[in-house]
C-alpha cells in the first residue's frame, strides 16, 4: 500500500478538531477514521502514566490500516495526531517512513493552550492530573507543552520548509474559509470544496461522579496487569471505545473561569524566551495567521 500523505503533528486545543473535520469532509481526502492513529507516538497521558499502546510495534501495514485505500477519488491520505509534536522519537520516525510528507501544525498562545489542555484532561482514566492549574504548572514536561520552538526544532531539522504549513487558531476563528482552502492548496485537492459542517470543538469536561472517576482510573490500572486483558486494552479500537463509553457515562461539558490576569502574566513570562525563538522559526515556514 501507497504511504500516507500528510500529518497533523499538533499542538492540542489549538484548532485541531475544526481542521480534522474539514480534512476528513473532503472527497479527495482519505482521512484516518479516528482522526488520531497515534501510530508515530502515544498520546500525551499515555506517555506520562507508562500505559502505551505501542502501536508502532505493530508495523506499516497495520498503520496503513487504518485509512481508506487509495482509489477513487482519493488522491491525499492522513491523519492528525497533536501529540506527535511532542516526540522526537516520532519526529525521526516520520522522517524515515517519508521524508516528503507534508506537515500540518496548529498553534495559539501557549498560556491559552495549556490552560484549555488541562481542563479539557482533568477527568481522564488513563492518567491523573492534579486539582489545579497551579499543581500541573509543577510538571515540568506538562508545563512545558506551551514550548513550541523547543518541540518544533526537530521537525524543522528533518524536513523541507516547504512541506510544512502553520495555521494560527486566530485565523481560523477569523477566516475559516480562507484557511480551509489555502490547506486544501497545501494538500493538492479542489481548493473550492466546501463542507457542510457543525463548527467542530472539543469542550472542556468534568466527572458528573469524581468518585466513579477515581474508582475508574483504580479498575483501569488493575485490569491492565492481567494476562490477556491487559493487551486487549492496548488495541487503539477498544482503548478509543472505552474511553468514549466512559465520556458517556460520567462526563458533562464545564465552563471553567478564565485565568486570573495575574496568573496569565506570570505564565507568559515563563513562555516569552521560547515564544520568541518560535517568531524566528516561523519566518522559514509558511504560516497562515
Amino acid at each position: 500500500m501507497s504511504h500516507i500523505d500528510f500529518i497533523g503533528i499538533g499542538a492540542p486545543k489549538c484548532g485541531t478538531t475544526w481542521l480534522s473535520a474539514q480534512l476528513e469532509a473532503h472527497p479527495q481526502i482519505g482521512f484516518a477514521s479516528d482522526k488520531e492513529v497515534y501510530y508515530f507516538a502515544d498520546t500525551i497521558l499515555r506517555r506520562l502514566a507508562g500505559k502505551e499502546l505501542r502501536c508502532f510495534e505493530r508495523g506499516e501495514a497495520w498503520y496503513h490500516d487504518q485509512f481508506p485505500a487509495a482509489a477513487g477519488a482519493i488522491s491525499s491520505r492522513g491523519e492528525f495526531c497533536p501529540s506527535y509534536l511532542y516526540s522526537e522519537e516520532a519526529a525521526a520516525r516520520l522522517a524515515a517512513y517519508r521524508p516528503d510528507i507534508k506537515l500540518l501544525l496548529c498553534l495559539r498562545p501557549p498560556v491559552d493552550m495549556i490552560y484549555s489542555w488541562y481542563w479539557y484532561n482533568r477527568n481522564a482514566v488513563v492518567a491523573s492530573l492534579p486539582d489545579s492549574f497551579e499543581e500541573m504548572m509543577e510538571n515540568p514536561f506538562l508545563r512545558d507543552l506551551g514550548c513550541f520552538a523547543r518541540y518544533l526544532r526537530p521537525y524543522l531539522d528533518r524536513f523541507p520548509a516547504q512541506n510544512i504549513l502553520v495555521v494560527q487558531f486566530d485565523a481560523i476563528r477569523r477566516a475559516p474559509e480562507h484557511v480551509r482552502q489555502r490547506v486544501y492548496e497545501f494538500l493538492h485537492v479542489a481548493a473550492d470544496f466546501k463542507p457542510q459542517l457543525e463548527a467542530g470543538k472539543n469542550a472542556a469536561r468534568a466527572p458528573r461522579f469524581p468518585l466513579l472517576q477515581s474508582s475508574a482510573q483504580r479498575l483501569y490500572g488493575g485490569v491492565s496487569t492481567l494476562p490477556g486483558v491487559g493487551k486487549l486494552l492496548r488495541s487503539p479500537a477498544v482503548a478509543k471505545t472505552l474511553q468514549s463509553a466512559y465520556h458517556r457515562l460520567n462526563t458533562k461539558t464545564h465552563k471553567y473561569e478564565p485565568l486570573s490576569p495575574e496568573e496569565h502574566l506570570k505564565r507568559e513570562t515563563y513562555y516569552a524566551a521560547d515564544q520568541e525563538e518560535l517568531s524566528h522559526l516561523l519566518r522559514t515556514l509558511e504560516v497562515i495567521e
